[in-house]
């Protein structure tokens, strides 16, 4: 692809726009390499990864570029490395095709084989900040960035082994101490169930549903708020189950015991949660008069640095009365999960 012009991804689906409104309207202009990094680091992981690409503007359709490796990957001529400050040590990443290693690239718009990314094995210390170089060894251009990284959090409730009822009128809460560094939320509920024939009572499915509880919640740490609390109502757990759910008279459920729930938490750093709040604010933009600028942290580029964390509390039962809801509520009682006495709801 010897005709490229270098332009953020991000930005081919306004190019097409401008182009299809006028062709005396040049887009292109002088080369220009714009590097794209996106990293987020994680202190659970053993081994990271940090994915560096380039935006392209080419003459000619930008759908088919997307689709060659050689338009959005850089060869192998970037000295990429990270160093652990204060005092601490410097990684030097490798260039790996992630597709070799079990770690394929989501098909679609872009190329997705290689999956070209650069790794480095190593064990974290989150009271330490992380820098990012990228050097260009064929012209000595450098971009840089840094990040901090989201500490472990404390869930006060609920716990391992908790058992809690569905009710709109005085809910269970979720209630977590937010996490040094971590300013964005996702928490998840897996609701796990069995599924069995009706008329033989044979095992069909041990499965799941994974409920959302909160998306992209920013928390803002001058806010005097301490904890973050966020209800479990049984309309949502019920409804989301009747969405996800098909009601058939061939089948019964049960909730499972043995597994019960998992709690699921992510955090994400400040880096993350502004990156987030950018592209929820670009979704909206073309309304307003202007267009923004994409957000990044980048030095000399586009994209993301940051660093995330998960946890997870598991087991975390339904009471007797939970299961009773489960089975006879208005909601859900289509689906046919038997009460705490083993029995369809009404028998």
């Amino acid at each position: 692809m010897k005709r490229k012009i270098l332009l953020l991804p991000a930005m081919a689906c306004l190019l097409f726009l401008l182009n299809d409104c006028s062709q005396k309207l040049d887009v292109n202009g002088p080369y220009k390499n714009v590097p794209i990094v996106y990293g987020l680091l994680n202190q659970q992981d053993a081994v990271h990864y940090i994915r560096i690409q380039k935006g392209y503007l080419i003459n000619g359709s930008a759908y088919l570029a997307a689709n060659i490796a050689d338009s959005i990957y850089y060869p192998d001529i970037l000295k990429v490395t990270i160093q652990a400050l204060p005092n601490g040590g410097t990684y030097t990443l490798s260039r790996i095709n992630g597709t070799s290693q079990m770690l394929p690239k989501d098909s679609g718009l872009f190329a997705n084989n290689p999956n070209i990314l650069y790794s480095f094995t190593g064990n974290l210390d989150p009271t330490k900040t992380y820098v990012l170089t990228v050097i260009n060894t064929t012209n000595t251009d450098t971009i840089s960035s840094q990040t901090g990284l989201v500490e472990n959090f404390n869930v006060s409730t609920p716990v391992y082994g908790q058992s809690i009822g569905l009710s709109d009128a005085n809910p269970n809460e979720v209630i977590w101490v937010p996490a040094t560094n971590g300013l964005i939320y996702d928490l998840t509920v897996r609701f796990n169930y069995l599924e069995y024939n009706a008329a033989n009572n044979q095992l069909l499915k041990d499965s799941f549903v994974d409920i959302a509880l909160l998306s992209s919640y920013l928390y803002s740490p001058n806010s005097g708020v301490n904890n973050i609390t966020v209800p479990v109502t049984s309309d949502v757990i019920l409804r989301s189950l009747a969405n996800a759910l098909s009601p058939s008279l061939s089948v019964y459920r049960t909730f499972n015991l043995q597994k019960g729930m998992q709690f699921k938490f992510a955090a994400g750093g400040p880096d993350l949660a502004n990156y987030l709040t950018s592209q929820q604010a670009q979704s909206s933009s073309l309304a307003s008069s202007a267009i923004l600028a994409p957000y990044t942290n980048i030095s000399g580029g586009y994209g993301v640095f940051s660093s995330r964390l998960f946890q997870e509390v598991d087991s975390v039962q339904l009471t007797e009365d939970g299961i009773d809801s489960l089975s006879c509520s208005a909601l859900s009682s289509q689906l046919r999960f038997l009460n705490h006495l083993g029995q369809l709801c009404n028998q």
